[in-house]
Parts: structure tokens; sequence; C-alpha cells
């Protein structure tokens, strides 16, 4: 994925000598989804399960590029996003059930790269994107057996459509994600993750400079 992205970097830079060349600003919202059965911690006393409930609406905003030429376009972006997950915490202990809801919020910088096709106003789109951690909060930090240790970056793909419509650039679009979601959490020394990527729809406005 790290090559692709490299090699999709040289394209544009190699297309600006010919191409039709735009800069602009876009923000929108995106909706993260994940389907899994959880995390299970037993450590023969007690049992802990976190269980994946919700997203709330996650923000993104930042600038992009856009080079055209002989029919297609390559866009890269940088994006300041952030999203906020909810879990519910089930600990089995003692013959008690002690369920509680706790949220964590991400923020990351978001590095598409998108090679599309144009016709008339309509395009159709799709590429890689890596996310580079900035930073969280979390009300599971609470529990002393937990830590997170996120990776530096993590890789994804895009695939969405778009219309140009005067200097307004509607765009939605598909992401999944090339590792499991949670794979962040440490519980007393051991990595866990909730065995599946997570997905997202992200709708965006952007405005040409």
């Amino acid at each position: 994925m790290r090559k692709l992205l490299f090699s999709l970097t040289l394209l544009f830079y190699s297309a600006l000598s010919y191409g039709q060349f735009e800069v602009g600003i876009k923000g929108g919202l995106n909706s993260l989804d994940l389907i899994s059965d959880g995390i299970e911690v037993n450590n023969g006393l007690n049992k802990l399960k976190i269980d994946f409930r919700d997203a709330s609406y996650g923000h993104h905003l930042g600038l992009y590029a856009r080079v055209s030429f002989l029919g297609l376009y390559v866009e890269p972006s940088a994006l300041f996003n952030s999203n906020r997950v909810n879990y519910q915490l089930t600990e089995y202990s003692e013959g008690q059930v002690i369920t509680k809801l706790f949220n964590e919020k991400y923020y990351s910088l978001d590095l598409p790269v998108m090679v599309g096709i144009k016709a008339g106003i309509f395009r159709l789109y799709g590429g890689p994107v890596a996310h580079l951690h900035i930073s969280s909060t979390s009300d599971l930090t609470n529990f002393s057996s937990y830590h997170q240790k996120f990776k530096d970056a993590s890789y994804g793909y895009q695939a969405g459509f778009g219309f140009d419509i005067w200097k307004l650039r509607l765009d939605v679009a598909y992401e999944g994600n090339l590792t499991a979601f949670g794979d962040h959490i440490n519980i007393d020394g051991q990595s866990y993750n909730f065995g599946q990527s997570a997905s997202r729809v992200l709708g965006t406005v952007g405005y040409k400079f």
C-alpha cells in the first residue's frame, strides 16, 4: 500500500507539467460501522467483554489538489479527521455483572490519493488512503490494566462518485480498512482487536479556489 501511494504521488507530480491543475478546500461528515462479536478478556478470576456499540458522526476538513489529463485525474488530499466510538464494557466478577458505557475519540491526518475518470459533471474514482495517528482520548483509561498502543499509520482504500458543479465538488465515498479495528487496545500487556475491519461512508463538499 505504501508503494501504491508513492507511485500515485509520482504520477500526480509528473502530470503537473501538462495537465489541468486545481486546488481547493473540502470537508464533511463520515459514518463508521463495524460488525463484531466483541473482545473477551479472561484472567481466570474475572471476565471482561468490550462490545462496539455505535459511532457518532465523524468530521474531516482539509485541502485537496487535482490534476486532470487525458480524461483522467489524480487527486491527493490532506484531511484532519476526528471520530468518536462508543463501547459497552461488561465485567463479570464474583457472580455480579456490571455494564458500563464508554467512548473513545480518535484524531488522525488522512492522506487519500484518488484516481478517477470524469464525464461532464460526473466523476468515478478510487484509490488508497493512509491514516496517520495524531492523538486520542478514552474513558477506558480509567481502568489501570487498559493501555492504548496505536500504530503510527494504518492503510485502507476508498471508492466513490462525485459531481463538479461550478466551483463546488460533491462526493460520496466508501472506505475500507486493511487492519482489524481496535488493534490499539492493550489489556494487561496483551494486544486485542475486534477481529474485523471497520468501514466508513464519507460525504464531502469541496470548493475550488
